[in-house]
């Protein structure tokens, strides 16, 4: 059975109609859900919350699908752009990255960036779209980079308690990312989610015992 993964976010049910219309019209299956953050360690000892969110899911084969016809939908709605609209002062690398990064905008700007680049003679073709996303994907595949002093500092706060490193050592061990033809993969290498394992554990070992420890002093 297909999963289904979170395809756009919008700020309130209401703010995502379009698409849910859109969905229902060309019977495309979905799911809604309210995201309402979840509590984030950092290394302040504090905890935050996101802000809550509507989230549209769709299996991850549609993705492209839905876009393509999210495009098309907003193509009449070009002529009434204002000629002083932000698209228009970018350049043709920062057009064609809009383009490789549909989840990051709205489907009217990955509309006017295809039009803009064709004005200009640029290659826009369903096939250069592909290949251009292709290769984000490929770039998305590689893992998070840099991880040394998080690492450390995870072993750090195992030693000093525990509490802190579990939540750190969970995160570099189960973090996942969502590439943009839908599919989730680790977002931390093998090294590194085996030392995100350990810092988890160390830290729940270490948490328990200086729980132990400060009940025995209380004893005493």
């Amino acid at each position: 059975m297909l999963d289904f993964l979170p395809f756009q976010s919008f700020p309130s049910a209401e703010a995502a109609q379009p698409l849910l219309t859109l969905l229902r019209q060309h019977e495309i299956p979905f799911e809604t859900a309210t995201d309402t953050g979840e509590l984030v360690f950092n290394p302040a000892f504090t905890f935050h919350n996101t802000y809550a969110t509507f989230v549209v899911k769709l299996h991850g084969a549609d993705f492209e699908y839905v876009r393509r016809l999210q495009e098309d939908a907003h193509r009449d709605a070009l002529a009434a752009l204002s000629p002083d609209h932000y698209l228009f002062s970018f350049t043709d690398a920062e057009l064609f990255d809009l383009l490789a990064k549909p989840e990051e905008w709205s489907p009217l700007d990955v509309t006017l960036a295809g039009q803009l680049l064709r004005q200009r003679g640029r290659d826009v073709s369903a096939d250069a779209i592909r290949l251009l996303r292709e290769h984000r994907v490929v770039e998305q595949n590689k893992p998070e980079l840099n991880n040394k002093g998080r690492i450390r500092l995870g072993y750090l706060f195992a030693l000093l308690g525990g509490f802190g490193a579990i939540f750190m050592g969970w995160e570099l061990y189960s973090h996942k990312k969502t590439l943009n033809d839908g599919r989730q993969i680790a977002g931390y290498s093998a090294h590194d989610r085996v030392h995100g394992l350990r810092i988890m554990t160390l830290g729940t070992a270490s948490f328990i015992l200086w729980i132990a420890v400060r009940l025995w002093l209380r004893a005493q």
